[in-house]
């Protein structure tokens, strides 16, 4: 499973890869996804095995798709700010006071203590109240459909992964290279 999008929200919208299929296809791969994000499996109000998976597929491709519009400067579809507005709205904890060690402590629900999709909800919530738009970045792997935002300190990333699209890029320039200087 890549989680390589440099966010929760942006892993989950990579969650059904062109070249490696749907993870998110049935109960089983929704639980093993979640595992991997760091999720409670079954915590929350909608565990993996409670989870519909209708609603899972539905917040993906709303994310996807509001990626794209934040990426291009263009206005979200309505709709899919809605979806994510109703998993905010029915994952929202207000921060409670606690008394710990003599001291008035505010307390926030942790995103692992969520109900899964809350959590990812949450997640782009956050990260679009602070994002630079030059730095979201499709691959570049024009055979990769996997999305990222860039972190590096430059602003350069190209690819999802180095490892992966990056060598192959390396590779095949290598080739050519070598190729050409064959046929000369």
């Amino acid at each position: 499973m890549p989680f390589l999008g440099s966010r929760l929200w942006i892993d989950f919208a990579n969650s059904a890869p062109v070249a490696l299929g749907d993870f998110l296809a049935t109960p089983e791969g929704w639980a093993r996804w979640l595992a991997a994000a760091g999720l409670k499996v079954g915590s929350g109000l909608k565990g993996a095995a409670d989870a519909n998976l209708a609603d899972v597929h539905a917040l993906r491709a709303a994310l996807q798709r509001l990626f794209d519009a934040l990426e291009t400067g263009s206005r979200p579809a309505a709709p899919d700010l809605d979806l994510v507005n109703r998993h905010l709205v029915a994952g929202a904890a207000p921060p409670q006071f606690a008394w710990r060690d003599g001291r008035l402590l505010v307390e926030r629900q942790e995103a692992g203590d969520m109900d899964p999709l809350v959590a990812i909800a949450t997640d782009f919530a956050d990260f679009a109240t602070h994002y630079e738009r030059a730095r979201l970045r499709h691959c570049a792997n024009p055979e990769c459909s996997l999305i990222f935002y860039d972190t590096a300190r430059n602003g350069t990333r190209r690819w999802c992964s180095m490892s992966a699209c990056g060598n192959r890029h390396k590779v095949r320039s290598h080739r050519m290279r070598a190729a050409k200087l064959e046929c000369s």
